[in-house]
């Protein structure tokens, strides 16, 4: 048996960072990896946008080939989703760089049509079935049946997911064994949802087979959500069982130089949530959106993973999730009355909402000069300060209302709570069809306006930071989910802040990213 190594650091790591990289970082990954000896380099993606040379994505070969090292023993790659590149826009091949075409379920036929035309023009070509796990026997006799009319290079499981197990690699292991063309290398694609994907190679690589074994893998680990097979980890594993001649410490620079910089910002990695994916056979996006939400616990995530339509859950859709998120949580209620109580309750007050940034501790007495001199009716929002006292406390987040101790502090909850309180306001009201727009400072302050409020103080309302420890004032708070988003997240809160206050006038009380 030949075992080789497809790294995919540059390619499939991307989703981490939007795959900016670096000009100088892109030329130090691909010399270190060159250095490494590792057999194939994915070195980002074919596309027809606009060329950004600190990205992974080309044009060209040759804006690729010119940030190659020059010792090239390794095989370098570029992948081409399916559908976005016009077979006629490509031209006959005048390069070394080998293509991988990846392709939804639907659209194999004419993706295999594709690949055979990329082959006739003289290019090198890798099949990468998305989400193999998915088709029937019958399905991936039938597809192979076309490939090994073309002869690619590789054929390749893709465990888009990361739900299969032993069992699974085995199954399609020996389907695909047995049908495909001898000289067509076996390639196995995974994501660690369910932390297999170590084990899923090494239960690949104990298989009797004579063709050419190739294994992916990404510098440690690098890959959206729970992440990918590690090189490093791979590396010595067949350097020890294999008489492999990998050369571990170039990698070890790529980690120690450029990989724990991309992590400390944006870091990937075993979590309850996508492993609730995997085990829906969920694509892992379903799983990242949520997280991101902060707002559900994991009973109603997996919940809303469970209701994504079986034909829907290896393809992902915002539409969709964001349509079953609203669905799972919204309970409609008449709250008329209560809207009216709290109407009657805040006439002729100043209100003071009070959010959970770090600033309320920061400008604690620029908060308290203010109370002091005002005598406001204090909010607070999805939390209990500790150094504030609020004439009620409103939420809407399931997650923050089951951590909040209970006090005789008045409550006003949203309709997405199932608890009593003394208001209840109907979610969907105030919630706008945008993915940030359940932020609970616009949601109170729509709350606010339909009570007939004219001005509102809000303090704490800070924006997001990508570090997760500067965004809360107690630690308690602290989210772990990722948000590498929150410049995207900040621009769209504010964006909705800037439609409200036509209506209400705010006055931030600490400083904000919001302030207008």
């Amino acid at each position: 048996m030949s075992i080789k190594i497809l790294d995919c650091t540059l390619r499939d790591g991307g989703y981490v960072n939007n795959w900016d990289f670096k000009e100088k970082n892109i030329k130090f990954i691909l010399k270190n990896l060159t250095d490494s000896n590792v057999d194939y380099i994915e070195c980002g993606f074919l596309k027809q946008n606009d060329y950004n040379i600190d990205k992974t994505f080309f044009q060209n070969f040759s804006q690729l080939e010119s940030m190659l090292p020059q010792r090239q023993s390794s095989i370098y790659t570029l992948m081409i989703n399916f559908g976005e590149i016009p077979i006629d826009s490509i031209p006959k091949c005048n390069t070394k760089v080998n293509l991988r075409v990846v392709f939804k379920k639907e659209k194999r036929f004419e993706a295999i049509e594709y690949c055979k035309q990329l082959v006739s023009k003289g290019y090198k070509v890798f099949i990468n079935p998305m989400n193999t796990s998915t088709y029937s026997s019958g399905e991936l006799l039938e597809i192979i049946e076309l490939v090994n009319k073309i002869k690619p290079i590789g054929f390749t499981i893709v465990d888009t997911t990361g739900a299969m197990n032993k069992k699974d690699i085995i199954a399609m292991y020996y389907l695909i064994e047995n049908n495909l063309d001898k000289d067509t290398a076996l390639c196995f694609h995974s994501h660690n949802n369910l932390q297999l994907s170590f084990s899923n190679a090494q239960v690949l690589m104990e298989q009797n087979t004579k063709r050419e074994l190739i294994i992916d893998s990404s510098v440690f680990g690098m890959g959206r959500g729970a992440g990918n097979l590690c090189s490093e980890l791979l590396i010595k594993y067949i350097n020890d069982n294999y008489d492999g001649n990998y050369d571990i410490i170039p990698i070890l620079k790529i980690i120690d130089e450029q990989i724990n910089k991309i992590f400390a910002i944006s870091p990937w990695g075993y979590s309850v949530p996508y492993y609730m994916a995997a085990i829906n056979n969920c694509h892992p996006n379903y799983a990242k959106f949520l997280i991101e939400k902060q707002t559900v616990p994991v009973e109603l995530i997996n919940k809303i993973l469970n209701n994504i339509p079986y034909k829907n859950r290896g393809i992902y859709s915002e539409d969709l999730i964001l349509e079953l998120y609203r669905k799972t949580i919204e309970h409609f209620i008449d709250d008329g009355k209560d809207l009216n109580k709290l109407s009657k309750l805040l006439s002729n007050k100043p209100v003071l909402l009070i959010a959970s940034g770090k600033s309320i501790v920061q400008e604690e007495r620029n908060i308290n000069n203010f109370i002091k001199k005002n005598n406001p009716f204090i909010i607070s929002l999805n939390f209990i300060p500790k150094k504030y006292n609020p004439n009620l406390v409103f939420v809407t987040n399931i997650k923050r209302y089951n951590n909040l101790d209970k006090t005789n502090i008045p409550l006003a909850l949203t309709s997405n709570i199932k608890a009593f309180s003394d208001y209840k306001l109907n979610y969907s009201s105030y919630v706008e069809d945008n993915e940030f727009s359940d932020n609970v400072a616009l949601i109170a302050l729509r709350v606010l306006l339909n009570a007939g409020v004219k001005e509102v103080s809000i303090a704490g309302f800070d924006g997001y930071n990508k570090d997760a420890n500067d965004n809360y004032s107690e630690s308690e708070l602290t989210n772990i989910a990722f948000i590498q988003n929150s410049v995207v997240k900040n621009q769209q809160i504010k964006l909705q802040l800037s439609k409200i206050i036509k209506h209400i006038k705010i006055n931030f009380i600490t400083k904000s990213y919001y302030e207008i």
